[in-house]
């Protein structure tokens, strides 16, 4: 797929997702799947704090707050850059985003 239809598609769902990003609820954990709740997964506090071991090799805390069609994440150890994961499909169970930091797209179940 070249990368031009890849901009496009994802620009499409995003102005479907915009909507659905002003009520998000991502309090919880979310993990790629329900048996790595455990091992790979961001946690976003109701006060505003989050922390992920979504990266093994970068685990992340700090602050994060809603956009229109994103979630912008705030982390302790690089204050002055904002992480952006960009929602393409959500429901309160399962999570679809954009990670500006690995350039690809996340795909994130709610723990229970």
């Amino acid at each position: 797929m070249s990368r031009g239809v890849i901009i496009i598609a994802l620009a499409v769902a995003l102005a479907h997702a915009g909507a659905a990003a002003q009520s998000l609820s991502v309090v919880g954990k979310w993990a790629v799947s329900q048996s790595r709740c455990d091992t790979e997964a961001i946690a976003f506090e109701a006060d505003g704090h989050f922390s992920s071991t979504l990266d093994d090799k970068e685990p992340r805390a700090g602050q994060y707050r809603l956009g229109r069609d994103r979630i912008i994440l705030l982390d302790d150890a690089e204050p002055d850059r904002e992480l952006a994961l960009i929602v393409i499909d959500y429901s309160p169970t399962r999570l679809v985003a954009f990670d500006e930091t690995i350039e690809s797209d996340r795909r994130l179940v709610k723990c229970r």
